[in-house]
């Protein structure tokens, strides 16, 4: 079982859950859980899904889990804010950049 998986169960037990419950309100595939769970830790995105569903905060699953989010955070909050003031090519830039097509 990963740290991960420890985490969301002790997490789950607390609150009577069980896997399915919990990809109801994660929006996360139960198959998907099941793996990060039993095998695989998860991306970041992962991550802060189930954090959000468990009410609790990302480095309950990880110590580095604080260190990732910030920049995640700081990107989501200055995205938010400037949205309305970006032009279509600015935007698909951002998009480019995220998605890694930068330079194609």
């Amino acid at each position: 079982m990963t740290k991960f998986g420890q985490r969301a169960e002790k997490r789950m037990e607390e609150l009577g859950w069980d896997q399915k419950t919990l990809s109801l309100k994660s929006g996360v595939p139960t198959s998907s859980l099941n793996r990060y769970i039993s095998t695989k830790e998860p991306r970041m995105d992962i991550v802060l899904k189930v954090s959000k569903a468990l009410g609790v905060d990302p480095t309950y699953f990880s110590e580095t889990a604080a260190e990732a989010v910030k920049p995640y955070d700081e990107v989501i909050s200055v995205v938010g804010r400037c949205k309305g003031g970006l032009s279509a090519e600015q935007k698909r830039r951002i998009i480019e950049i995220l998605i890694g097509n930068e330079g194609e």
